[in-house]
């Protein structure tokens, strides 16, 4: 029992009655997942893992694949930032996909996998607060890191990493608040998120790469977090204070300075509401 707690399991000790893992365990189901899975998809399932993007960048490509862990023990961030994993409460998920075209047309990726996210998970308060977080009232519900290799002009090949709360509950401090879709009312079980989360990712990223980012724009308006709020942008070691306009078709987010219009790339700025 001590090296489960240890290795992050919430087991509880209760007197006369022996040990008690709080909610249950629920274990992702490989062969439920796969028999659910789209044509052609790949589907693993590991027990342990530094991380689910670090794992299949070490694998060849070989077509869609989906991978999923129980526990991430160095679980990473946009950024370099860790992300909290403890094992068998929330998806810790990676895509791996392959894009027929010039890795600059791939700016809008990480917003197209969380319009997907938002609808696999079916919680309508859930908003999009760009490049790739998911929030409820402020809160952090998911992440997304992508992750791409291979030619400028393609093809080019993307692990696209997925964290998302499920079953966390407590007083976790993560530096931020959060929350979780049992804190919501609504945790599915992550095998069923993973299944739903697959499907309409098939979609959308084939759709993605057939007709660029038109198509989602309207879906990612409907869920911006920012779009006419007061943020903070974080640059080149300085800090400015504008007002967030939505994102163009690049994925890009435009921002008000001053009476001004800007666009921010992804990976370039760090962004928080003011």
């Amino acid at each position: 029992m001590s090296k489960l707690r240890d290795a992050g399991w919430p087991i509880e000790a209760e007197t006369g009655r022996g040990y008690r893992l709080e909610g249950g365990w629920d274990r992702l189901d490989a062969e439920a997942l796969r028999h659910q899975a789209p044509a052609g998809w790949a589907v693993t399932v590991l027990d342990s893992t530094p991380g689910t993007n670090a794992w299949l960048a070490q694998q060849d490509f070989s077509g869609p694949r989906l991978v999923l862990a129980e526990q991430q023990t160095q679980g990473r961030g946009r950024r370099g930032r860790q992300w909290f994993s403890p094992p068998g409460l929330n998806l810790y998920a990676s895509v791996d996909w392959r894009f027929d075209c010039a890795s600059s047309q791939l700016g809008p990726l990480s917003l197209v996998a969380a319009v997907s996210l938002v609808a696999a998970i079916g919680h309508p308060g859930v908003r999009i607060k760009w490049p790739n977080d998911l929030l409820v009232d402020g809160a952090k519900l998911a992440g997304i890191l992508i992750e791409a290799s291979g030619e400028l002009a393609g093809p080019v090949r993307t692990i696209i990493g997925i964290g998302c709360n499920v079953r966390m509950r407590g007083d976790a401090d993560l530096g931020q608040p959060w929350t979780s879709l049992l804190q919501l009312g609504d945790a599915p079980s992550r095998t069923e998120l993973a299944a739903r989360l697959m499907t309409r990712l098939d979609a959308d990223l084939r759709r993605f790469q057939a007709e660029g980012f038109a198509p989602f724009l309207p879906r990612f308006q409907a869920l911006d977090a920012l779009d006419g709020e007061a943020i903070g942008v974080e640059q080149g070691g300085g800090h400015r204070h504008g007002i967030a306009r939505g994102v163009n078709l690049q994925g890009q987010l435009q921002c008000e300075f001053g009476g001004g219009m800007e666009t921010l790339a992804s990976g370039e700025v760090s962004v928080r509401r003011s």
